[in-house]
């Protein structure tokens, strides 16, 4: 207690003679590095974030307001989540990398013993405003916090994780069978291709599947990726937008046990109706019992199937000639 009361009064007492020698000290050191040991990383770091904390965040690190920021962007596939057919949604799990100069956070290497790189969190510099055009998610941001990586030559790394929740037209005319193409459109909100430069990274104009995690559900067929510059109509110049698509193609066996094998047992047994004679008690109770089966079937198709498909499965179809044979029979 007492060694905390004299480290206090000692640090009251000279606080004033600190903030003159701080003021009149070329490299800004600290009169209190002698009480708290820094390195040359921490005096490196207090002295960018002091800077940037004066010059905003707001605006493009840039020397002229006319200059084209450059913004290399990727994504680094890590699962595929889930498809909701009814809602038409597909969520992703990802690692969004993103790549960009910053003219203020240069140094040389030579003054701070070596340090070559930083790591400082993202609401402290500036940062793209990249976001999900054609989002269907309900939570305020889709990004975890990640620190962004610093090279003393200006050079910006940052590759935090997210979950994308993106609208996704779904197609079940060849259900279970189906092939789906989902797309993700990434851009500025704000600022137009005179001002940022949206590119691929290292050109790489499709998803990165290095890190992938296999679905039991969902099997990748493509995943190519397209630049546009497109003109809307809020806004004179026109803004720039990558768009990611994935083809993705069901794996068909669950479905095959679950529907496919009893429509043709079921089919089967529809035929057999006809060779029992019409007299005899057991073709009502077996036409019954494969009304009832269709019955069943229809309602597994309804719980996997949006409300409101474009096309009708082709499943559909031959369940609906199924309950014409049997109407006949009966």
């Amino acid at each position: 207690m007492k060694t905390m009361m004299y480290r206090a009064v000692f640090l009251l007492f000279t606080a004033p003679w600190c903030v003159g020698r701080m003021r009149h000290s070329r490299n800004q050191r600290s009169c209190y590095d002698d009480i708290v040991e820094l390195t040359e990383e921490d005096r490196l770091i207090h002295k960018k974030l002091k800077q940037y904390e004066y010059r905003g965040t707001l605006s493009r690190p840039v020397e002229k307001f006319t200059d084209i920021m450059k913004i290399e962007f990727g994504l680094q596939l890590i699962q595929i989540i889930d498809l909701d057919e009814k809602e038409q949604v597909l969520t992703l799990n990802v690692w969004v990398d993103h790549k960009w100069h910053d003219r203020y956070l240069t140094w040389n290497v030579s003054e701070y013993k070596g340090v070559t790189e930083l790591h400082l969190p993202s609401s402290k510099i500036w940062t793209p405003d990249i976001k999900l055009y054609n989002y269907a998610d309900k939570r305020i941001t889709e990004y975890r916090d990640a620190l962004i990586i610093v090279q003393h030559t200006g050079d910006i790394s940052w590759l935090p994780q997210a979950v994308f929740r993106s609208q996704c037209n779904i197609d079940v005319a060849t259900f279970p069978f189906d092939k789906q193409n989902c797309t993700l459109k990434f851009g500025s909100w704000t600022y137009g291709g005179n001002q940022l430069d949206l590119q691929f990274k290292n050109g790489q104009a499709n998803f990165s599947l290095a890190d992938y995690t296999k679905s039991n559900v969902w099997e990748i067929k493509d995943s190519p990726a397209v630049r546009h510059e497109m003109n809307y109509v809020c806004c004179d110049y026109a803004f720039i937008d990558l768009t990611f698509t994935l083809v993705i193609q069901r794996r068909a066996t669950f479905y095959a046990n679950i529907l496919i094998l009893p429509c043709v047992l079921l089919t089967s047994l529809t035929l057999v109706l006809f060779w029992i004679p019409p007299e005899s008690p057991a073709k009502m109770m077996l036409g019954m019992s494969i009304f009832m089966a269709f019955f069943v079937l229809m309602l597994l198709f309804e719980a996997n199937l949006p409300p409101a498909a474009v096309r009708v499965p082709i499943l559909d179809f031959k369940n609906f000639i199924c309950f014409s044979v049997l109407t006949e029979i009966f």
